[in-house]
């Protein structure tokens, strides 16, 4: 990858842009920004070039919160804001520009990630080329599973977060139904997110209306409600990723990434989180095998695009 080379990650609620430079087989970030997602995304980048005061890109990687369509745009699922590729390469300065989903992007770096950003958080040791996946709460829910090919990784980008939601005991059953009865389909996503933590609590507790963020301190202070609210989305997000393990056979490791778990740190209760992983008989001992990880990397997505601008738009992980 060139010295010039820049990347975009256009989140739900922010918006990461960065330059980045070669450094032996890793990449550095550097003139890291963060801004609120919303408005032109053209006009973020062009912004964010003029304030480095540096030579243009010689490649440019952009990711968004939202599925790619059949043009190559991405409009994103939790903001009103479409990328185009043209007009993110014309605010670049370049022809044309790399632009995936976001936790495609992640999944390009996980292969990447230094041991040292990766907490581990139950089952067995990761088996060498096997394949991964990455799920990620936050303004949404992000998914994306690793598969091994020659000589590198394939990433494949979809929309798990958007696949139903199950409940598996009476009291995630009670949650559910006061769920379908306020918002419709419950998808995974509607609880396994920030909104979507809110959403439980209310479910759970009509009268009152807390933000995620408060949930969470209430919980770790012992409130009960918002310990309640927590242990199952908690639990959820076990059974979800559980899932996403049997589909894709995945005994390279479940990672977990977003803008939640990995803040919750200490926090997250991993005793509860594998239990409901694991809870998939006749399937348990083949679960309890399979590595579970926090990822701790500051900003994942961004180095997956940094991988992406340094190599062809169809070359694999090396």
């Amino acid at each position: 990858m060139r010295p010039r080379d820049s990347g975009g990650d256009f989140g739900g609620t922010h918006t990461r842009l960065a330059l980045a430079s070669p450094r032996g087989n890793a990449w550095s970030l550097s003139r890291f920004r963060e801004f609120p997602t919303g408005g032109d995304a053209g006009a973020l980048v062009r912004r964010f070039l003029k304030d480095t005061a540096e030579p243009g890109p010689e490649r440019a990687a952009f990711c968004g919160a939202g599925p790619v369509a059949k043009d190559g745009s991405i409009r994103l699922t939790n903001a009103e804001v479409t990328l185009d590729p043209a007009a993110l390469a014309a605010a670049a300065g370049l022809q044309q520009v790399i632009l995936v989903n976001d936790f495609a992007a992640i999944g390009h770096a996980v292969p990447r990630l230094p041991p040292e950003a990766l907490r581990h958080c139950g089952g067995g040791a990761a088996t060498p080329g096997a394949a991964k996946v990455i799920i990620g709460p936050g303004t949404g829910l992000g998914v994306s599973i690793v598969m091994p090919v020659t000589g590198g990784w394939f990433v494949i980008e979809g929309d798990g977060g958007h696949a139903d939601l199950a409940p598996v005991d009476e009291g995630q059953l009670d949650a559910w139904r006061r769920l379908r009865a306020t918002h419709g389909r419950v998808a995974a996503e509607t609880v396994l997110s920030g909104p979507g933590l809110e959403r439980l609590y209310a479910a759970l507790s009509p009268d009152e209306r807390r933000t995620a963020v408060q949930i969470a301190a209430d919980a770790w202070l012992g409130e009960e409600r918002a310990a309640r609210v927590v242990q199952m989305f908690t639990r959820w997000l076990g059974s979800v990723a559980g899932n996403l393990a049997l589909t894709a056979g995945a005994r390279g490791g479940v990672f977990i990434a977003g803008g939640i778990v990995p803040r919750w740190a200490e926090r997250f209760d991993v005793a509860l989180f594998r239990a409901a992983f694991e809870d998939k008989a006749p399937y348990a001992p083949w679960l309890r095998a399979i590595p579970s990880f926090i990822v701790t990397y500051p900003q994942p997505g961004l180095l997956g695009l940094s991988a992406l601008a340094g190599a062809s738009p169809h070359e694999s992980l090396r």
